[in-house]
């Protein structure tokens, strides 16, 4: 071969290797840049390959990706909810940076209503949405308590702290009705609650707040629905996400209460000023050191951890194809209270599935489950909101126990005794324990075909499908009470006897089964198709909805000291050994809804829903719940397109019915009784029971009724950076279910039974609005301010009460909740004026005692002629939130401010008799023991007139326990509710980790609080003589994306 052939041979070759390798080199190339808006850097944005889903990624905190490509000819598709998808060609650039531009506007958010989703510029109704980035700004472990201030019309009340019982009350556009008023709370659709829920599976939460928006849920729509949507897999390659925190728990507020030096000095004066010998003198004080009783003990210290430890880590994947995607994720959090012996502990599961199972035909499935672990005292007491209450209470005894006293005697607890209770709070903690076990389970799924894929012109748009939902929820509880010796030292006496332990006679231990599921099953078809400039879409479908109970609870006595804790263990049967119970229900409804709109400008929804309860006589079982809404985007019109400021303005408005069934089942049907066997029935000689009738029939008896009407608008200007909503809303609930309070009753062989009826009449109204501005700069700055606010006043029109009725009812004509009794002048002064004074209600007037208003004039003071309304209710007609988002590059801080108004507490209790109680708030030295310090730095003596507090005295004087505006404090507040500061690292320190994006965070949570009264939580309104405060929390946190 010659040179020159070898020459032509040798070239060709050399060049194909080039291309080969250079063909390789690239498919190993990266294509990075970043991704931004008119509005700044966009995280979150979805870039992949086109035709191939799986190789996608996403866009970092600043907007940053990189992705491999395989060739020049790769197309990348970049895509986020609200701006147009683009799609640009790759060439041989390695770097690609893109300008996002707005989908028309970003109004094109999609919202979730009543069984489906809505373009946020087609809804007409009154419906406020927060999402997860939102939402998990605070890593709390209840998704209620998430909701605080995030949300327009929403009121979020939290009352304690407690492991698990922590949950907020949530309240729509307030209270409508004097029967339950909570909500109605849907989780992907099924009725279920929210409590034991993942938050970092949430993707929305949606709040309805109209007839519009509402009626499609007919009788359980009456006091807004709450739609929890959790998260779906998108296309795109897989994504593993970790998302951890450790969190530290301290209380918001605690009861202020004297030191050992303090209480021998206030409570001898007290009793000085009583005309009584004190109690702790110099000689007394020695001879409890002599004997070794006393100690200058802290009795919180003794309960408290010094802070409440959370942990929480999550686990989630995600990703797929056009034809199927995935999320699935895992939980865990562990939850120890600062209270000793108090913990939560929650596993979730949740496994979302979509898929494409040939052309039309679209299947989805949701599963998910959860276990939780809970422990607390025995002799907690815990009530169902998670108060604590009762006197032998851990918290409780904290606030009694006097600290003088050591906390063990002879190798025994020591407590103080006031003649009828024994306080020692360490004790108390180690009485035995309660515990409740639940496992929880859900599978929805839904088959759906598109008839689209038919390509026939008439079926364009319309899809039919089936969801079946079925949940499952077992409870175990134990509860075991272990009865020990303890001394207890009497200050009366100065003797220590040994008696046993608070309050429990023997050991005892009560375990009870629940077991509940339901089932939802649903058909339905809906359409959506755009004629010309007309847009149509519909929905119809029924719906069954069955549940069944079962209950069982074991009762036993006698354990011996070391025996298992179980009933087999136990050697005495009480005659409430055992017990149990099975129930049935069920509802079935049908509904249609119909959208249109014109042109984009006009637009009209009517929806209709009929409802079957099978609490109601046949006759009576059915129930219709009509809404119309009509909207006008006066934007859209050709002489408004001139105001250039102005992006867009919707007016909107709607009226509708809704109902409620909320009254026990089966009034309609006759009920028996047997005779108890002290009563003894002789049939032909033979003793024998017999059945008799045990109620009145009510046959007439149907659905509360709400009349609802809403106008509104939306508006965005100055290019998008400002957005105002505004809402105003009037409801009329009627036929409110109530029973007869004034006496008269109806016969029947068992005895009077008290009368239902459809009677009870409330009005609402009020309005709620949401403002923010926001803007990003070319330096990395952006910014958003958000501010919501929510006012609703109810008023009570009819209701049939008692003379009887508890002070703090709502007279006719006045809020519900509102608190009467009498108005104080002041306190007495002098004897004088005690001398001149009516005759008081009860205990006896004296200097420095409250002095009250003789209304009438009648020369007495008299709860029934003398009470006025001194406070208004302790739910707040108004609350607001202020939330400041600030971000520099990587580095983002975000602050939420909440706060209520317009709403009192009383310090006071009302549980005595409705109308007057001391409590350890209005009350020094209550029960005998410690008492807080501004009771007595800043009661009434001699040298201090000008006094806020009543007489120091040791004494008890009922005179000063009666509900009165002496009382009354203004339930105001402001708090930071959230903050967290946030550093999102650079992609490029990742390019050779599996790592894509790593976020580390701080938060905190109730950080700062402003309140006229900071003697306790302003979130705590029902006053109690000790219970579990609120929590202060700081958290630390990582989010990792591979």
């Amino acid at each position: 071969m010659t040179k020159t052939k070898r020459l032509r041979f040798k070239l060709p070759v050399a060049v194909l290797t080039l291309l080969l390798v250079a063909s390789q080199a690239f498919a190993q190339t990266q294509v990075t840049g970043k991704v931004r808006s008119e509005a700044g850097p966009e995280p979150g944005v979805i870039v992949f390959v086109k035709g191939n889903a799986g190789s996608g990624t996403m866009t970092d905190a600043d907007g940053s990706y990189f992705i491999t490509v395989k060739g020049p000819g790769d197309i990348l598709v970049f895509s986020l909810m609200g701006y147009k998808e683009q799609e640009v060609k790759v060439g041989n650039r390695t770097k690609i940076d893109v300008l996002l531009e707005e989908d028309e506007n970003i109004l094109q958010e999609v919202l979730v209503v009543g069984y489906g989703t809505q373009k946020k510029e087609f809804v007409v109704g009154s419906v406020s949405q927060v999402n997860s980035k939102d939402l998990l700004k605070a890593p709390n472990t209840n998704v209620s308590t998430m909701l605080t201030g995030r949300l327009a019309g929403v009121t979020a009340v939290q009352t304690t702290g407690i492991p698990g019982g922590d949950a907020a009350s949530l309240l729509v556009r307030g209270t409508s009705t004097f029967n339950d008023s909570s909500p109605l709370v849907l989780v992907d659709g099924v009725e279920r609650s929210m409590t034991y829920l993942n938050p970092n599976d949430i993707e929305t939460v949606s709040i309805l707040k109209d007839a519009a928006t509402a009626a499609i849920y007919g009788v359980r729509g009456a006091n807004g629905v709450i739609l929890v949507t959790t998260k779906s897999g998108s296309r795109g390659k897989a994504q593993i996400v970790y998302d951890g925190s450790v969190s530290f728990d301290t209380n918001t507020v605690i009861p202020d209460l004297l030191t050992a030096d303090e209480y021998i000095y206030w409570h001898n004066k007290a009793r000085e000023m009583d005309n009584q010998t004190p109690f702790w003198t110099p000689e007394r004080i020695q001879s409890l050191k002599d004997r070794g009783l006393y100690a200058e003990t802290d009795n919180w210290a003794l309960i408290y951890n010094d802070y409440g430890l959370t942990k929480q880590h999550n686990l989630s994947a995600s990703g797929g194809t056009d034809k199927f995607r995935y999320f699935t994720s895992v939980g865990y959090m562990n939850q120890h209270g600062i209270l000793k012996n108090t913990s939560m502990e929650r596993y979730n599961i949740r496994a979302n599935i979509d898929a494409q199972l040939s052309k039309g035909l679209h299947y989805n499935v949701n599963m998910s489950a959860a276990n939780t672990d809970r422990l607390w005292p025995g002799l907690s007491m815990r009530s169902s909101s998670g108060t604590w209450q009762g006197e032998f209470s851990p918290l409780r005894q904290a606030c009694y126990a006097i600290p003088i006293l050591a906390t063990e005697y002879n190798g025994l607890p020591l407590g103080y005794t006031n003649g009828t209770y024994t306080y020692t709070p360490l004790a108390a903690l180690e009485t035995g324990f309660q515990s409740e076990k639940r496992w929880m389970g859900e599978i929805r799924s839904n088959l759906e075909y598109d008839f689209t894929a038919l390509d026939l012109e008439i079926l364009k748009g319309l899809k039919a499908g089936v969801n079946l939902a079925y949940n499952f929820d077992y409870t175990l509880n134990r509860n075991y009470l272990e009865s020990f010796q303890l001394y207890s030292y009497s200050a009366t006496t100065d003797q220590v006897d040994q008696k046993t332990s608070l309050g429990i006679g023997e050991n005892n231990f009560n375990k009870s089964h629940s077991i509940g599921y339901n089932m939802t099953i649903r058909p339905q078809v809906t359409y959506n198709h755009d004629f010309g400039k007309n847009h149509v879409s519909a929905l119809f479908f029924m719906e069954r909805y069955t549940y069944h109970g079962d209950t069982i609870t074991g009762y036993k006595t006698g354990f011996a000291e070391g025996s298992p804790i179980d009933l087999n263990h136990g050697e005495k049967f009480p005659s409430t050994a055992a017990s149990g119970g099975y129930s049935n229900s069920g509802r079935f409804g049908a509904a249609g809804r119909i959208s249109y709109a014109y042109d984009k400008k006009y637009l009209a929804e009517a929806t209709l829903r009929a409802d079957a309860s099978y609490k109601f006589d046949p006759e009576h079982r059915w129930g219709y719940f009509p809404s119309l809404a009509l909207g006008w985007v006066l934007t859209e019109e050709d002489w408004m397109k001139d105001i250039q400021f102005l992006n867009f303005f919707k007016l909107r408005a709607s009226a509708g019915i809704l109902g409620r069934d909320d009254t026990e089942a089966y009034l309609y049907m006759q009920t028996y009784r047997s005779t108890s066997p002290s009563i003894t029935h002789y049939i032909n000689g033979s003793p024998t029971s017999i059945y008799y009738t045990s109620n009145y029939v009510y046959n007439d008896l149907t659905w509360s009724r709400t009349n609802t009407y809403n106008v509104g608008f939306e508006s965005k200007a100055f290019g998008n950076r400002l957005s105002v909503e505004l809402d105003v809303f009037y409801k009329l609930t009627s036929r409110i279910l109530e029973y007869d309070d004034t006496g008269f009753y109806a016969p029947s062989l068992g005895g009077n039974n008290p009368v239902w009826m459809n009677t009870g009449k409330v009005d609402n109204r009020g309005f709620d609005m949401t403002v923010s501005w926001g803007d990003a700069f070319a330096n990395g700055w952006s910014y958003t301010v958000t501010g919501i606010i929510g006012w609703s006043r109810n008023r009570l029109i009819s209701r049939r009460l008692s003379d009887s009725y508890p002070s703090y009812r709502a007279q006719l004509g006045q809020p519900m909740g509102s608190y009467y009794g009498f108005h104080a002048l002041g306190l007495f002064q002098t004897q004088e004026e005690v001398d001149q004074y009516p005759q008081a209600p009860t205990g006896w007037a004296e200097v420095g005692a409250i002095k009250y208003q003789d209304v009438n004039g009648d020369g007495k003071i008299s709860s029934t002629e003398d009470f006025v309304k001194i406070g208004r209710s302790s739910t707040p007609e108004m609350t607001f939130s202020m939330n400041f988002d600030v971000a520099y590059k990587r580095l983002s801080l975000s602050v939420l401010m909440q706060g209520a108004t317009l709403c009192d507490y009383v310090l006071c209790g009302t549980w005595s008799n409705g109308n007057m109680d001391n409590t350890m708030y209005t009350r020094a030295f209550y029960g005998g023991g410690n008492t807080l310090r501004y009771l007595v730095e800043d009661a009434w003596t001699p040298e201090h007139t000008n006094a806020h507090y009543p007489r120091l005295s040791s004494s008890t004087n009922a005179n000063n326990a009666w509900l009165s505006d002496w009382w009354v404090r203004d339930g105001s507040y402001l708090r930071v509710k959230n903050a967290q500061l946030a550093y999102d690292f650079p992609s490029k320190w990742f390019e050779k980790t599996p790592v894509s994006s790593c976020r580390i965070f701080v938060a905190g949570t109730n950080l700062l609080t402003f309140s006229s009264f900071k003697y306790i939580d302003p979130e705590n309104p029902g006053i109690n003589n000790g219970y579990y405060p609120q929590q202060r929390t700081v958290s630390f946190g990582a989010k990792v994306t591979f």
